[in-house]
């Protein structure tokens, strides 16, 4: 950067504090200067004994002089991007740029230098994420530049060779030029999980900023491949997607969409949940009712 550049690093986690610890190391060997670095860290109402481990941990930890290490506890799990929007709130408001982190991703070392090289080659990018690969199978790659298709509503992912524009990058990490969160104000809460970063991005891109993916940073997230199919977050997927459609495309696009994915979209999520779990599994058939009725009477935020 052509100026000293000072950056917040934000993490929501729950239950989940040995990924959580790792994370956090990975980010203290960044080639970043630590004492241009804060650290939040946001407990959404993790069991006793997780808390008490990440105090100890970071009581135990190594902090290089002028890092700033926060962690706030809250007695509510508020999801994911409820959880991310109030961690806006408290960045220092000399941070040029936001790091919006899960608990489960490994940073590489170079990854802030990389990704910030975007921001002082075009004053318009204000959003830029890396490859994401699995965390077990690193030659794989989980998520790579996303494409939203504004008359079908469909999403796709596409892994370059080289820096690309793109609709969207993936939420678990995802580096974030200040002036994006000032303009558009932060993460929307009605998604509460899912598709949330899906939404930020293209409202981004609706004001005049650039979502860049970058394909030569590789960060590893300890997720399952294929996505971890529960109940809750079948309902926020299936549900939210209908609200990316409706705050996001124009009134033409949205009808079409909505359309085309109560035709199409509510059967194949049928046809997958039989073909996935080979039987009728009624439980899953309920909360992609639950899901589709309540996205169409607009009953968004938490609602499991």
């Amino acid at each position: 950067m052509t100026k000293k550049t000072y950056i917040s690093i934000l993490i929501p986690t729950r239950n989940n504090v040995l990924d959580l610890i790792d994370c956090i190391n990975s980010i203290m060997r960044s080639d970043f200067p630590l004492e241009a670095i804060e650290l939040i860290l946001w407990d959404n109402n993790s069991k006793q004994e997780y808390k008490n481990e990440l105090k100890d941990f970071i009581k135990r930890l190594d902090k290089p002089e002028g890092l700033k290490l926060q962690l706030i506890e809250h007695d509510e799990n508020l999801g994911v991007y409820t959880t991310r929007d109030e961690l806006f709130k408290f960045a220092d408001k000399k941070s040029g740029f936001i790091l919006s982190l899960d608990d489960d991703v490994i940073l590489p070392i170079f990854i802030l230098k990389s990704l910030l090289m975007h921001f002082d080659s075009d004053q318009h990018v204000g959003v830029v994420g890396p490859r994401i690969v699995y965390d077990d199978a690193p030659d794989e790659t989980a998520h790579g530049a996303g494409f939203v298709n504004r008359w079908f509503g469909f999403y796709r992912t596409k892994d370059t060779e080289i820096p690309v524009e793109c609709d969207y990058v993936i939420g678990c990490c995802m580096l974030i030029r200040r002036e994006v969160i000032d303009e558009i104000g932060g993460f929307d809460r009605d998604y509460f999980t899912s598709h949330g970063e899906v939404d930020f991005c293209l409202k981004a891109k609706k004001n005049g900023f650039k979502v860049i993916y970058d394909p030569s940073v590789i960060v590893r997230h300890r997720v399952d491949r294929g996505g971890t199919r529960t109940l809750e977050r079948m309902y926020y997927v299936y549900r939210n997607k209908l609200l990316v459609i409706k705050k996001n495309f124009s009134v033409p696009q949205k009808w079409t969409a909505l359309f085309i994915y109560y035709l199409f979209g509510f059967p194949k999520a049928i046809i997958d949940s039989i073909l996935i779990n080979r039987k009728v599994n009624l439980s899953e058939i309920k909360i992609i009712f639950k899901a589709l009725h309540n996205g169409w009477f607009n009953r968004f935020g938490k609602r499991m």
